[in-house]
């Protein structure tokens, strides 16, 4: 890729961002029937009050072709993706459930290893599903979990830092636009380096967060910034990288365990030093601010990722001018 622009150019037609698109409609239609939750659409899980706190609803899929060509690793990331939506809003995962289909037994039983070895990593019980035999391959899950204090994106405003925090130590997944950095790891580390994000909840030290998604880093930094009714400026130079992934295919990258926090700055110096004590690569990488613009810089040079006053991206058009 020549420059900056080039390459936020291509990245604006990454299926991984474009795609994030698809949902309005679906939004339009239940958008009245939103009655108990804490707020509207837009984070990484449902929030309901509850007596002791909030409970947190989440649920995902991963794409059709992953499931077909690596069934157990599809498998695997159905719950990994769920889990780490429920950390990244502060909470604590509870229980899973799973929608599963296969064309025959053995796929079948590839893709229910994959998730059974998830929730052995994770934690996190597997308390029922539903599986459609003599279908194409398929796998989702819905997971419940529990928190006291939120990392809502609606929390997010103007002059917090953000904040990138990515395992580095890991591998590319074949020829797909993944990073395993969990896979390896014991349940007590993987299950630790997850922990931090409701110790960071509850010590009040940051105010929003997503995990890094499809989208890839950047992506998922837009849609922070529009359920914060922001813009972002971000340089490009200190997101957190592997040396020998190109900048293409890593902002294009699902990481694995990677998390995009928002903070008042005085607070980044202790959240940078708690992901280090569990070998995170974590780093302030730009702020929220007023502006109606994603913007990225490099050096000398700038991109416009998205505006919002030209487009919406999941939940519409929110900053203002």
């Amino acid at each position: 890729m020549d420059n900056l622009a080039s390459l936020i150019e291509h990245l604006q037609a990454f299926s991984g961002i474009r795609r994030k698109k698809d949902i309005q409609p679906l939004l339009r239609i239940f958008g009245s029937m939103q009655a108990g939750m804490l707020d509207p659409i837009g984070d990484d899980a449902a929030v309901l009050p509850d007596r002791e706190g909030y409970l947190l609803f989440s649920s995902d899929g991963i794409l059709p072709d992953l499931v077909r060509e690596e069934p157990f690793w599809a498998g695997y990331c159905a719950v990994l993706v769920s889990v780490s939506d429920i950390y990244a809003m502060g909470g604590r995962p509870t229980a899973i459930v799973n929608l599963l289909s296969a064309p025959n037994e053995a796929a079948a039983e590839q893709i229910a290893e994959g998730m059974a070895e998830g929730c052995r990593k994770l934690g996190v019980p597997m308390v029922g599903g539903h599986f459609l035999p003599g279908e194409s391959e398929g796998v989702g899950t819905a997971i419940l979990g529990r928190a006291t204090h939120l990392l809502r994106g609606t929390n997010g405003k103007p002059g917090h830092a953000l904040i990138a925090a990515i395992d580095l130590d890991g591998r590319p997944v074949k020829h797909y636009p993944q990073w395993d950095s969990t896979s390896f790891h014991s349940p007590a580390s993987l299950q630790a380096k997850l922990e931090l994000l409701p110790r960071i909840a509850e010590a009040g030290l940051a105010e929003s967060a997503r995990d890094i998604s499809n989208a890839g880093v950047l992506g998922t930094i837009a849609m922070l910034a529009e359920n914060a009714g922001s813009g972002a400026s971000i340089e490009l130079d200190r997101i957190p990288k592997p040396e020998h992934v190109t900048w293409e295919r890593w902002l294009r990258t699902y990481p694995g365990y990677g998390f995009i926090l928002s903070a008042e700055p005085r607070h980044c110096d202790e959240i940078l030093a708690l992901f280090a004590s569990e070998g995170i690569t974590a780093q302030v990488i730009g702020k929220l601010t007023r502006d109606s613009r994603v913007i990225i810089r490099q050096d000398e040079e700038e991109a416009v990722l998205i505006d919002w006053h030209q487009e919406d991206l999941v939940v519409g058009r929110r900053a203002q001018s």
